[in-house]
């Protein structure tokens, strides 16, 4: 992996290119409209950000709950969605959920790395 490199006052460095993905908010009274954006990973940090033009704010993915299925196994659900839940509320994002957990992990493990070894 190449990280670019983040001088003071620069958004955290990313790894590699963002990743395009569509993201919508889930409430009480529905699902909301499809989003554009991209995924941009950095140690520590799974962010979607809204395309230009999109008036989204950034949602911060990499501690995200995978919300299970309530379809109890049957559902109607596209392969490719993940229900999350944030510290922003519930999402789904357009991405396959193998996928978004090897992301959720390379970003934990990029920040492990970069902490360093922990005492004990």
């Amino acid at each position: 992996m190449i990280a670019q490199p983040g001088g003071p006052g620069a958004p955290a460095p990313t790894v590699g290119p963002p990743v395009p993905a569509r993201l919508r908010p889930v409430t009480a009274a529905g699902q909301g409209d499809w989003l554009g954006g991209a995924l941009r990973l950095a140690p520590g940090s799974l962010l979607w950000t809204p395309d230009s033009g999109v008036s989204a704010n950034p949602v911060e993915l990499a501690t995200a709950t995978t919300v299970p299925d309530q379809g109890g196994g049957r559902s109607r659900k596209p392969a490719t969605l993940v229900d999350l839940e944030t510290a922003e509320g519930r999402f789904q994002l357009e991405l396959d959920p193998v996928l978004f957990e090897m992301s959720q992990q390379l970003v934990t493990e990029e920040a492990d790395k970069r902490r360093g070894p922990t005492a004990c």
